[in-house]
């Protein structure tokens, strides 16, 4: 009888299934913030939420469960050791309060221009290798927008909205500008409820600097298997079968 030899990964989950203790942990998300993280009724629903629960769904030895709050809320609820972990950026203030994974679990991509299908700049949008390529037209950015002060040149026409809905409702109802800069999940989900989803478009450039952000799963310090959960999700996260599987989720909403 030949021995079937176990794969690093499967090895590496049994190990930890062995050394870490059985443990169900609360993970804070948004409860507002819409395809990512959002609660309807009694529900959890979103990219985030779904990325945390395909996460766990590796480590069999182990349960989560989903909280939702305004996500300022949320985080305090990590900080002061009201819930277990989270999924988002590794930011300096985080850090003093969570030990974060070494890979990441998602990126939110803002690298995408959204524009009117019958826009009549449409060419130059869908052939632009630069922003002075789109010099001669107008974007709609937001206001206090940091992100986009710090990737959007100045010479650029600008027409700025306090929100995401706004701005969509100016981009595809009342055309009053020939682009924005968004994450296709959250325009498309947007546009939706407006009932746009017929008028949207979209392309990924690669000129927007800054238009990666990697986020990572974060377990409060002072949880006793802080680290070794940390550890374990790292070698969840390296697994091509979860990359395709987060592809997958990602893709379901755009």
């Amino acid at each position: 009888m030949k021995l079937r030899l176990l794969s690093p990964y499967v090895l590496w989950l049994f190990l930890f299934s062995v050394s870490v203790q059985a443990e169900t942990f609360t993970f804070a998300v948004a409860d507002n913030e819409a395809p990512l993280s959002f609660q309807h009724e009694d529900i959890v629903a979103g990219i985030i939420p779904e990325i945390i629960t395909l996460i766990f769904s590796h480590l069999p030895s182990h349960q989560v469960t989903l909280k939702a709050y305004p996500w300022g809320r949320a985080q305090v609820q990590v900080e002061y050791e009201k819930a277990d972990g989270f999924l988002t950026y590794p930011s300096k203030k985080r850090k003093q309060y969570a030990y974060f994974t070494s890979s990441h679990a998602y990126k939110l991509d803002f690298g995408f221009l959204i524009y009117h299908k019958n826009n009549t700049n449409r060419s130059i949008i869908e052939s632009a290798k630069r922003f002075e390529d789109l010099g001669s037209l107008k974007i709609i950015t937001q206001k206090g927008a940091e992100w986009e002060s710090d990737n959007i040149p100045d010479f650029m026409q600008k027409l700025e909205a306090n929100n995401l809905y706004t701005m969509l409702h100016w981009l595809l109802w009342r055309e009053q500008a020939d682009f924005l800069i968004a994450m296709p999940e959250q325009a498309k989900y947007i546009a939706k409820k407006f009932g746009y989803q017929q008028m949207i478009a979209y392309r990924h450039v690669d000129f927007i600097n800054d238009s990666l952000i990697p986020f990572y799963i974060g377990v409060r310090q002072s949880h006793p298997l802080a680290r070794e959960l940390i550890e374990e999700i790292d070698v969840v996260l390296e697994n091509d079968v979860f990359r395709k599987q987060v592809q997958d989720i990602v893709g379901r909403y755009r």
